[in-house]
């Protein structure tokens, strides 16, 4: 007789009620400091148990080890002067749905995978298509974030493009692909040029504006200068929210350049995409509709828990021809399963906590959410430029704002570069705000951004504060 044993815990309802006793409190704690723990990964690394476990200590003793060694080193993602990256504060009621999905634990790769996983996904999908304009025969999938969105967008470009590149490859293609994004353009791109076998040097970065914005009148001379040298030009990526400063490319002039070159237009939305939802949205966003495809991140200014991005393409048969595949262990599959709409197989469900929170919250309360982080940024545009020691590097149109400390006009371009990260680093440490650096036309600049639905005009005098005391502390003693 086969022995059984299961990994079921006797004490489930009450080990769970402990571990969400401790999510719950590090969210009513959030604001508590500092906002990025200070300790150094080797001891951190010693402090976390790292043998290999052979044997089991039991469930009690791990949420003990969470509480005491885990929780007291998590950069506080969620704190309101937490600044640095686009990575926004997710809202509570997305993170309930994020728990109920892993304890659901459905995989949206066939509709009898997760029946319901894959209905929800569908809503999802169509959901965001009727944000951004899209017409009903649009279609998408949810995927990590914004790199791997981009990189399905593109894979599918490039089968559009080249007819089943994905089972013939680009061994018989006689002109090499040359793929355009501006200077601002984000490195998922790159990545996925590599990926694709188009080749990270064949990605043209193409100038931009005193704003930061494509010039595209120098993305039709660099097509022309392409083609009469034997390349084939085959996408153009928009921004729609760069990086560095938050710009937005000429969508819809962009639009009409593709159209006349016959090029596919991919808009990279997986930071400003969230501005769809307030009034001035599709002004900012302009021409966003006629894209054939479109990465967002409901993780970022739509407030979901990582990990949740999307790929929308114009036109889902486009999106099926690329990814369709065959598995005869997997059964009997239907043209909407997710399968065959993206790379991954086993692939989490992320449609629930989008789902849940959308409809906990309605979408009106999130785009004034999106407002709020729209007027902080301007607000503390004014407040720089209030004082003569604060410099504005780049128009602020979104949430980003870049600006350096100039402390007098003695300095040299280096030194203030040094300055800049000196600053940086003093408020880091000191627990309180943590925002970090951009280079712009070879520049180092402090860059703040503003998504973050617990941020208040207090914290905009705060951050200021600090930014001043060390900035003046730190040039007293150069100058010493």
């Amino acid at each position: 007789m086969i022995k059984t044993e299961s990994l079921d815990l006797e004490n489930l309802d009450r080990h769970l009620a402990e571990a969400f006793g401790i999510i719950a409190g590090h969210i009513k704690n959030i604001s508590r400091e500092p906002v990025v723990p200070q300790i150094a990964r080797e001891e951190l690394y010693n402090l976390i148990a790292h043998e290999l476990p052979l044997e089991g200590v039991g469930v009690g003793r791990m949420i003990d080890e969470v509480r005491k060694n885990i929780l007291p080193y998590c950069t506080l993602i969620g704190h309101p002067r937490f600044l640095p990256w686009i990575l926004t504060s997710p809202s509570p009621a997305g993170t309930i749905g994020e728990i109920l999905n892993i304890g659901l634990n459905q995989v949206p790769a066939l509709y009898k995978g997760g029946p319901a996983a894959t209905v929800l996904e569908e809503i999802v999908v169509k959901w965001f298509g009727e944000l951004f304009g899209y017409p009903e025969n649009h279609g998408g999938i949810l995927v990590s974030g914004g790199t791997m969105a981009n990189l399905t967008a593109l894979a599918v470009a490039r089968e559009v493009h080249i007819p089943q590149a994905m089972k013939k490859g680009l061994q018989r293609v006689e002109k090499p692909l040359t793929l355009y994004v501006s200077d601002q353009g984000h490195v998922s791109v790159e990545r996925s040029a590599g990926m694709l076998g188009i080749g990270s040097e064949y990605v043209r970065k193409i100038g931009t504006d005193s704003e930061f914005k494509m010039r595209v009148d120098c993305l039709g001379e660099q097509l022309e200068k392409d083609r009469q040298a034997g390349f084939d030009p085959f996408c153009v990526v928009a921004q729609a929210g760069a990086v560095n400063t938050g710009s937005v490319d000429p969508i819809a002039e962009m639009a009409d350049i593709c159209a006349e070159n016959n090029i596919w237009l991919h808009v990279d939305a997986s930071y400003g995409g969230g501005v769809i939802l307030t009034s001035q949205g599709m002004s900012i966003l302009e021409g966003i509709e006629r894209a054939d495809s479109i990465a967002t991140d409901p993780h970022k200014w739509f407030f979901i828990p990582v990990e949740a991005g999307l790929t929308l393409v114009k036109n889902r048969r486009q999106l099926y021809d690329t990814f369709k595949c065959e598995a005869g262990y997997l059964g009997q599959e239907t043209s909407k399963d997710y399968m065959n709409f993206g790379f991954q197989l086993t692939r989490s469900s992320r449609a629930l906590k989008i789902w849940f929170a959308f409809r906990a919250y309605g979408l009106h309360r999130i785009s004034r959410i999106v407002e709020q982080n729209l007027a902080l940024a301007q607000e503390f545009r004014k407040k720089l430029g209030r004082q003569k020691v604060w410099e504005l590097a780049a128009p602020v149109e979104l949430s980003i704002v870049c600006f350096r400390y100039v402390p007098g006009l003695s300095w040299s371009d280096q030194e203030l570069d040094s300055l800049q990260y000196r600053i940086l680093a003093e408020l880091e440490a000191g627990g309180k705000a943590f925002i970090t650096p951009a280079v712009l036309n070879g520049r180092v600049v402090m860059r703040i951004c503003f998504a973050n639905h617990r941020t208040t005009a207090r914290d905009l005098d705060i951050i200021l504060e600090l930014l001043q005391e060390i900035g003046e502390r730190i040039a007293a003693s150069q100058s010493a």
